[in-house]
């Protein structure tokens, strides 16, 4: 079994922060990269994970139901671990109790086999009684080989953030790179080349909350984006 290399860009949207005033998770959307296996069925594994945390004096039984599950192949599977158990790759809903007062760690696995491509699911998390109320959990993995850039924490700002019209990206590493602006989805909605205290047009974004990526030399780092 190879060692599994995982390595998590938080880029928080903030969106539907928790199920309630109980019930709160500590990042909704989460990167997870890593090496793909050498051979077709070798084993490799992408990881993201985020904690829950009942913060109410009452357990709480909450259900989960995974919407999308988009893999960039057919060797690529994937799997939810809950604070219960690590479910098969078929398995797309199941429940659990969480006490008050506990904090548990939420795991999202990605098997690549060999094949390298970017994948994404989106976990919708709900109290059993209350399923209106809901935090969507999304996770983009990325399977690569040798000498590919590796996804980092952002070094770069957005500014005016929120915006409306255009944006400025100043990065901390870089004058100038490649930038791709994702939605919720995780579809790329812009891309194109920036220059540090250059303003890049977003007129045609519509009001949201968007990922933007930003690709030098040194790897690809994200940040989130607002958009008035």
């Amino acid at each position: 079994m190879l060692k599994n290399i995982t390595l998590t860009v938080l880029c928080a949207f903030g969106l539907n922060a928790s199920i309630n005033a109980q019930v709160i998770y500590d990042d909704d959307t989460l990167y997870a990269a890593g090496y793909v296996a050498s051979t077709p069925n070798g084993y490799a594994e992408l990881v993201a994970e985020t904690k829950i945390r009942n913060t109410g004096s009452l357990p709480d039984t909450i259900v989960w139901y995974r919407n999308v599950n988009a893999l960039p192949t057919a060797n690529w599977t994937s799997a939810v671990c809950d604070i219960v158990t690590c479910y098969s790759p078929t398995t797309n809903t199941a429940e659990f109790i969480i006490d008050p007062g506990a904090v548990r760690i939420l795991s999202f696995h990605f098997y690549p086999k060999s094949d390298k491509g970017i994948g994404q699911m989106v976990i919708r998390f709900a109290k059993k009684s209350s399923q209106s109320k809901y935090t969507d959990i999304y996770i983009n993995a990325q399977g690569y080989g040798l000498n590919i850039n590796t996804l980092k924490k952002a070094d770069f700002s957005l500014f005016p953030n929120p915006s409306r019209g255009s944006v400025v990206i100043n990065s901390a590493s870089t004058n100038f790179g490649d930038y791709r602006i994702v939605n919720l989805l995780g579809e790329t909605i812009l891309s194109g080349s920036f220059e540090n205290g250059n303003p890049i047009d977003i007129s045609s974004l519509k009001i949201g909350v968007y990922c933007v990526n930003i690709i030098d030399g040194n790897g690809i780092s994200s940040s989130k984006l607002i958009i008035e």
